[in-house]
């Protein structure tokens, strides 16, 4: 019923550089202007754009420049015309800047997941804490602002992990490739949400492993998967929506965090239309290129 796919590792490794910050470099040529639409999925998100602040609108546009608010109940999904796509967490605060070129974004609070496109040889992708610049060029990752701890990292606050591909971070001086399986600093514990963070769910389910430490999380998984598959077929609608959003918020990173989703917007269609086509545009910005994409964007499409 259930199948965990592996996390293939890539190796950390650090050296010194030059720290180079986005703003001192000088894009190649002019490049077109990139479109942004923002999408609030739950809760009163707030777009603030030149000292003015106003809801999110479903469908908005979103300038470079802007910045973006949500509730601590609240989250946003931001799809650019490069086939980016970024979905913000609950309790964030995201600022949008850079040109054609070079997008950059810059995480105050909260976190993201985000699905980069391919980027082309003069393009550049960078996400900027307050102590930390991740840059990629292709790739699916997290990021999320944590409480600092000494014993994390000497106490950024910064959290990364990638699901795809690689990400370089630049912090104090230095330089760590991060490869899939992998997160950045190694070693820390909860994120700043207090619940399991995608970094904890994908260092349980590729490090504990090859170290001979605690069992892999995945039969807890397929557990707590099951019991809301149990429910679904039951009947129980909204009981097992909760149970799927009780698995995704232990394991965001998870295997089988992509068919919970899809159960969950199959489900709302039984429940709220508006709730479905939320949960189908979410589906759609973690999973562009996902199996159920055809039915979230049919979804979407049929929606009033």
């Amino acid at each position: 019923m259930v199948a965990a796919a592996a996390l293939a590792t890539v190796g950390v490794s650090r050296h010194v550089v030059r720290r180079e910050s986005l703003a001192s470099r000088t894009p190649s040529g002019a490049a077109d202007a990139v479109q942004i639409v923002a999408h609030s999925v739950s809760g009163a998100t707030s777009v603030l754009f030149s000292g003015a602040q106003a809801p999110l609108a479903d469908e908005t546009r979103v300038a470079q420049g802007s910045r973006l608010i949500t509730p601590a109940n609240g989250r946003a999904t931001l799809g650019f015309s490069t086939g980016t796509n970024v979905v913000v967490g609950e309790g964030s605060d995201l600022s949008l800047g850079g040109d054609g070129a070079h997008q950059v974004l810059r995480l105050s609070a909260g976190s993201i997941d985000l699905h980069v496109a391919k980027l082309a040889a003069d393009q550049r992708f960078v996400v900027g804490t307050a102590d930390a610049e991740v840059e990629v060029r292709g790739t699916q990752f997290h990021v999320s602002i944590a409480r600092p701890d000494p014993a994390c990292g000497h106490g950024t606050p910064t959290r990364v992990a990638v699901t795809e591909g690689v990400v370089v971070v630049r912090h104090d001086g230095a330089e760590d490739r991060i490869g899939a399986g992998e997160v950045w600093p190694v070693g820390c514990g909860r994120g700043a949400s207090g619940m399991a963070s995608a970094s904890d769910t994908i260092r349980a389910g590729t490090s504990q492993s090859r170290v001979g430490g605690p069992a892999s999380t995945l039969a807890e998984q397929n557990n707590l998967y099951g019991r809301a598959v149990t429910v679904m077929n039951a009947g129980g609608v909204r009981d097992a929506i909760g149970g799927f959003e009780t698995f995704l918020a232990k394991y965001p990173a998870s295997p089988l965090a992509e068919g919970a989703r899809v159960e969950i917007m199959r489900l709302q269609l039984k429940v709220s239309t508006s709730q479905a086509v939320a949960a189908a545009r979410q589906y759609l910005a973690l999973y562009p290129k996902g199996a159920s994409r055809d039915e979230a964007e049919g979804i979407v499409a049929d929606a009033p």
